[in-house]
């Protein structure tokens, strides 16, 4: 049931994808303005503005309220973040950044008219979150967290002028498949302790952990493909005691979900996971950097509303 008579809430974050979300979003304004769609807009000014202004939008009223992020993973964690405790937040995004994860997990929509068109239905459907604790430090994030080369390669990406060329020409996550090569031969492995549910795994020469929330991560790379977002778990991709040449083969792999196949690519699913890495070792969220060497983390069940296109099979669909 369209609900063309109540505003729709954008966030753009103007650096998003070396400014191609302004462009974005000037052509997504043209249509709206066309349709005669009530919105409004919003532009950060900085690190941590989408997360303050989600909140504001929604502390406002009592009502639904559909607040859409235009611009990367790192918009949409702020916004589901600052959307935490209300009730009223009905979340969506329209793909302008590197990455684009959530979009191509969760959502589901495939061009900006499309998800123009989602933003305003009455598709919307409850997925889990996932909660962390590291460093004293509590935070949530809809898409992956993990600790190892991944979140090494995260943050070398998200600082790098490089980033900004690979935009331009159109292939922004070619950006950690190359810096993913270059620190092959500066990372050194170090053993983990990983325990999901209560049961203790210590792996050795770990290269990296991840916690899934969805498949999706690094911009494509199909890491979790068992991972599902209203199952009341979280999917743990770890990757151990493997050769360069292994390690390779995974990140070619990673992209259709092969890499499972892989000796030493283990797979676990739970409820509640811990992990602490005995050397040093950066720890992401949604591709943000969040703190170094233990966290934990536990998954939230059916906890955000989320719009989605209307062929997907999640449940608790309103």
């Amino acid at each position: 049931m369209p609900l063309l008579n109540e505003k729709v809430h954008f966030i753009v974050n103007p650096m998003a994808g070396n400014e191609e979300s302004l462009k974005i979003w000037k052509k997504a304004e043209k249509i709206l303005k066309s349709k005669a769609v009530p919105h409004e807009v919003f532009f950060t000014r900085e690190k941590g503005h989408a997360l303050r202004l989600t909140k504001k939008i929604l502390s406002g009223t009592n009502q639904d309220t559909r607040v859409i992020a235009v611009g990367g993973d790192g918009t949409i964690n702020e916004m589901i973040n600052g959307a935490m405790g209300y009730p009223n937040a009905i979340i969506g995004s329209l793909a302008a950044g590197s990455g684009n994860d959530y979009v191509r997990g969760i959502q589901k929509t495939e061009s900006m008219e499309e998800a123009l068109s989602v933003f305003q239905d009455n598709a919307f459907t409850t997925i889990d979150i996932g909660q962390f604790e590291t460093n004293g430090k509590v935070g949530y994030f809809v898409n992956s967290l993990g600790m190892g080369i991944d979140a090494e390669i995260s943050d070398e990406a998200n600082r790098s002028p490089l980033k900004k060329w690979f935009n331009f020409v159109r292939a922004g996550k070619l950006i950690y498949l190359f810096i993913f090569i270059k620190k092959l031969s500066s990372y050194k492995p170090g053993c983990m302790e990983l325990i999901i549910d209560g049961h203790r795994h210590l792996l050795k020469k770990v290269w990296f952990i991840v916690i899934a929330n969805q498949p999706y991560f690094g911009g494509g790379m199909k890491i979790s493909p068992m991972s599902k977002v209203d199952d009341g778990r979280l999917n743990v991709i770890a990757v151990h005691d493997i050769t360069l040449l292994k390690l390779l083969t995974v990140f070619i792999t990673v992209l259709w979900g092969g890499h499972l196949n892989i000796k030493n690519v283990d797979s676990f699913s739970g409820e509640m996971i811990k992990m602490k890495n005995q050397g040093s070792v950066k720890i992401q969220s949604d591709g943000e950097i969040v703190g170094r060497d233990e966290v934990a983390a536990v998954v939230l069940k059916e906890k955000m509303r989320v719009l989605f296109k209307g062929d997907i099979p999640y449940k608790n669909m309103k």
